[in-house]
């Protein structure tokens, strides 16, 4: 597929490898039915035009037969190679159509492109005992190197020790183990709290929850890191930590149906927050819909930061103020790190945190307090 769109090139680039994986895996079995090319653009939000470039490439490849009214089915388990086998890295990623697994998959693409390697990559879809079968895999295909990106705790230290015991080149990204050392890329996750939270304490908020969600749990390193810097600004600032304004609800649906109960309770309570560092995007969407659900608003009474700057953040009512990472960034790092490692660069592990920034947008209330003040000065 010839495009110089690097979004559109991943999600076709995407498909092809799940599907092939999903083959040689035996997930999908020799005569089984795919989707249909209509319901695969629907689950994956692309277009159907990707779609066909995806299945033609399954075709030519002797692994689908595509018959006209029929659809696609598996024909064999048997794929000729993509490239020499010692150019080849593997990336483990865990749900599909998340975008910051997306973007992350974009960078590493174009970074092992560059330096001529290919990648396979292949999902966990949120199993947590899929993740060694899915390295074995990898290791079967002759990857000469693994870059690992899981969006919640399902890193397991064992497995990714036996990777480093057994001499493989591993980067984690996104995430990495608080306990057991290694090569990774991550966001400056510290950094990014610290600048939400100090924003809240500068617009003069004292009473500042943080929220999280039951699956990104206090022990996965990026949660972690970000509650640190929230705990950070407020010493910094003088402000006490109080416990009680730190809440952990349900991951949120995708797409978002209710906020949580325990969510709408916290928001709603008296003496609670005033303003909301939340842990990322998806959650902040959850607490607006709270806010609205109780009538408190944005943010003439309650502020509202989030994490990440996904796609629909600038377009919320009120568009949310978010700390922004460098997701592709992140994926260009790590490809790189990974192959410097195949190519034989030795040293201790290297840690790299690639910088955040804060996106200040109307859901902080920056705007209101300088439109307040500038009608109290009229009025003096």
């Amino acid at each position: 597929m010839q495009t110089n769109d690097p979004v559109a090139q991943a999600r076709y680039t995407q498909l092809v490898h799940m599907f092939r994986a999903q083959i040689l895996s035996g997930a999908l079995g020799v005569g089984m039915r795919l989707p249909t090319e209509h319901e695969i653009a629907e689950q994956y939000a692309i277009s159907r035009g990707t779609v066909r470039q995806a299945l033609m490439v399954l075709a030519n490849e002797g692994l689908i037969e595509r018959v006209q009214g029929r659809g696609s089915t598996v024909l064999s388990r048997n794929v000729p190679s993509e490239a020499p086998a010692e150019r080849r890295i593997g990336l483990v990623l865990n749900r599909p159509g998340a975008q910051l697994e997306l973007d992350i998959l974009v960078g590493v693409e174009q970074a092992a492109r560059a330096r001529g390697y290919r990648v396979t990559f292949i999902y966990t879809n949120d199993r947590i005992e899929q993740l060694a079968p899915d390295i074995a895999y990898l290791r079967e295909d002759r990857a000469v190197g693994i870059i690992v990106s899981l969006d919640n705790d399902i890193v397991r230290d064992d497995t990714i020790a036996q990777l480093q015991r057994s001499g493989l080149p591993t980067v984690l990204v996104d995430r990495y183990m608080a306990e057991q050392d290694s090569d990774y890329v991550a966001a400056d996750n510290r950094g990014g709290g610290f600048r939400a939270t100090e924003h809240l304490l500068i617009l003069g908020h004292t009473q500042i929850g943080f929220v999280y969600t039951s699956v990104g749990t206090r022990k996965t390193t990026s949660v972690r890191d970000r509650l640190l810097g929230y705990r950070h600004a407020l010493e910094a600032y003088g402000v006490p930590y109080d416990e009680s304004l730190v809440l952990c609800c349900p991951y949120p649906s995708e797409p978002p149906t209710d906020p949580p109960a325990a969510l709408s309770a916290y928001v709603y309570r008296t003496n609670g927050p005033t303003a909301i560092f939340a842990v990322h995007d998806q959650v902040a969407l959850h607490v607006l819909q709270a806010a609205r659900q109780c009538g408190r608003r944005v943010p003439e009474d309650l502020a509202l930061v989030g994490f990440d700057d996904l796609s629909y953040a600038a377009h919320l009512t009120p568009p949310l103020t978010t700390v922004a990472q460098q997701r592709s960034e992140l994926g260009t790092r790590a490809a790189n790190l990974l192959i410097d490692r195949i190519e034989g660069f030795t040293g201790p592990f290297q840690h790299i945190e690639v910088p955040t920034s804060l996106i200040i947008r109307e859901s902080c209330g920056a705007r209101l307090r300088v439109q307040q003040a500038l009608r109290t000065r009229g009025t003096t």
